[in-house]
């Protein structure tokens, strides 16, 4: 995004969630990007100065990994399959992105690679071990307030999200 930003100038920048691809849009999606549209188009009428407008998709995960799988179709054609139709229902809706970014693309890779590099270079990353319950379906660690156990059919004890 650097490249839209001249360092002295201020600019305005919006985002939308970056959308998983595991399964064809909805009207959430829509949602969010048609909030972050007007905001982008009010910032530019209204601030006269630049106004950038990122969306894109998530294309990482397990629920990608298995959605493609569910299809019968290889990751990599799955995550372009579900981003093109992200990226046309979005240009049918009007919505005026300055960038659509995919997770997959070299550009990304890079840039996460340079920011990695700044925060281990600053110190902020280390490496440590963590025990703790983790909910698949939401691809997130829970505390043990949000989870309740019980025991699974095969005796072991398991947890449950409350």
């Amino acid at each position: 995004f650097l490249r839209f930003c001249p360092p002295a100038r201020s600019y305005s920048f919006v985002t939308t969630p970056i959308f998983y691809v595991n399964a064809a849009p909805h009207i959430g999606h829509v949602y969010s990007v048609a909030m972050a549209d007007a905001l982008h188009r009010w910032n530019a009428m209204n601030d006269r100065k630049p106004a950038i407008f990122s969306t894109g998709t998530d294309e990482h995960g397990l629920k990608v990994q298995e959605a493609a799988a569910a299809r019968g179709t290889e990751p990599g054609a799955f995550c372009t399959q579900v981003s093109q139709k992200f990226k046309s229902l979005f240009i049918d809706c009007d919505v005026a992105w300055t960038d659509y970014v995919r997770t997959t693309e070299k550009r990304h890779l890079k840039a996460v690679q340079h920011f990695w590099s700044k925060l281990a270079d600053k110190g902020f990353l280390y490496k440590g071990s963590y025990e703790g319950w983790y909910i698949v379906s939401d691809e997130a660690f829970a505390s043990n307030s949000q989870v309740k156990e019980v025991g699974g059919d095969d005796g072991k004890q398991i947890g449950r999200a409350v």
